[in-house]
């Protein structure tokens, strides 16, 4: 009968031990980074919705883009048809561009008939562990690039605070 482990550290005389911890190692490492990077987290389905507020940061756009947002009007995602909320506050300002000089210095001016908007929308979803899930499925996150649309009109902005 043939020893278990022999002289050499091999498994049955065929296989080393440590060859074998080493494929076990690499296999778990691979199955911890895919579970990390690869899989999203899992939302629950049950329960009640939970509410929060979000600022939207339209830059630049013109006077009839503003006057295309109402109180009232629903946002949707311009590429699943998520609905994103309903809009509760705007508020327009002039808007300003940041510019680099060329003594390595900025400076802000002005842009004639342009302005920022800022768009507070109201949102039912989900919270879960710090992330914001409009719809329970669209995730929402301060600083985010958010294309949408709503009855009159359809744009870009960025998430410019969450609540």
């Amino acid at each position: 009968m043939k020893k278990l482990v022999d002289e050499k550290g091999r498994l049955f005389g065929k296989v080393s031990l440590i060859d074998i911890f080493v494929i076990l190692f690499a296999l778990a490492l691979a199955f911890a980074v895919y579970l990390r990077f690869f899989t999203n987290e899992t939302t629950s389905l049950r329960g009640e919705n939970d509410t929060f507020t979000y600022t939207l940061r339209i830059n630049g756009v013109r006077t009839w883009t503003v006057d295309g947002f109402q109180v009232g009007d629903k946002l949707w995602d311009t590429d699943h048809d998520t609905y994103l909320g309903v809009i509760t506050g705007i508020e327009a300002v002039p808007a300003t561009w940041e510019y680099d000089l060329m003594d390595g210095s900025s400076t802000v001016a002005g842009s004639e008939n342009r302005y920022d908007v800022y768009l507070t929308v109201e949102a039912e979803g989900l919270i879960s562990n710090g992330r914001y899930y409009a719809s329970r499925t669209f995730e929402l996150g301060a600083n985010g690039t958010l294309y949408f649309y709503t009855k009159y009109c359809s744009v870009s902005g960025t998430i410019w605070a969450m609540s």
